[in-house]
């Protein structure tokens, strides 16, 4: 936390799982130096998706709604309202596979529009918005339609999602910088080869949108690189063709906006 505030960032969102309420809840009492957190406690996944915990022995580290694997509307109803009883300030799910877990090709779609569009209702109903990772395009497209506030990554975006994006306020939260800063030589091999596969897409998606102008949002996944870097992100930006001026806005007054605080 205090590398992150020494970095420069005074509020984050941070999907961390459950431990991230309790760390929130401690800066805001003065115990930790950090900056503020909106937690997203357990993130929803599919069962054997990028969001569960894969690549164990069957009865190992099995969850349910509770730690956020949910299958079919009402289960994944269920799990969103245990999250946020529980301190979320934000949902965050994985509409598609990833790259930095044991289960199937990288941007297959997991949640289904029904699933998705459940999450953002009743999310809603409590005042709390969802941010989904999402990589493959149908996965993407079902979250927009399903009202995501944003998009986590969005590594193979089409025209139909960009022009989708901007007319409903959508935000791109690109995590660029990771695809300089991920350490590929110490990836096992499945994972390096996803790697390899969709982060050449995920840039060139990038500076598709910045082109078209989809609303960006600062963010970096930082822990997949040390905290305290997350200021490479302005860079990448800038060199792939963002105004300066907008690349600090995307930190300031959209991530404000997309993260519901009053004071970038």
């Amino acid at each position: 936390g205090a590398t992150t505030v020494r970095a420069g960032f005074t509020t984050v969102r941070d999907f961390g799982g459950d431990a991230t309420v309790a760390l929130a809840e401690a800066v805001e009492r003065g115990d930790v130096l950090g900056p503020h957190i909106v937690p997203s406690r357990n993130a929803l996944g599919i069962t054997g998706g990028h969001c569960d915990a894969t690549g164990w022995a069957p009865g190992i580290l099995e969850g349910g709604p509770a730690e956020g694997v949910a299958d079919g509307p009402w289960e994944v109803v269920e799990a969103v309202r245990y999250q946020i009883k529980h301190g979320a300030k934000v949902i965050k799910t994985c509409a598609t596979a990833g790259v930095l877990s044991m289960e199937g090709p990288v941007g297959a779609q997991q949640y289904t529009f029904e699933e998705l569009k459940a999450m953002v209702d009743e999310a809603a109903r409590h005042g709390i918005k969802v941010a989904a990772h999402a990589h493959g395009s149908e996965g993407i497209l079902a979250a927009v339609r399903a009202g995501v506030a944003s998009i986590e990554h969005g590594s193979m975006l089409t025209d139909e999602i960009m022009d989708l994006m901007k007319e409903r306020g959508t935000y791109l939260v690109p995590t660029t910088y990771l695809v300089d800063a991920i350490p590929m030589d110490a990836l096992p091999p499945l994972i390096r080869s996803k790697a390899e596969e969709i982060l050449p897409h995920a840039r060139r998606s990038v500076e598709r949108a910045i082109a078209a102008g989809v609303p960006i949002a600062f963010g970096t996944d930082a822990a997949v690189y040390p905290h305290g870097q997350n200021a490479g992100e302005f860079e990448v930006y800038v060199r792939m063709g963002m105004d300066p001026a907008e690349a600090l806005r995307t930190a300031t007054v959209h991530a404000a906006d997309l993260l519901g605080t009053s004071d970038p």
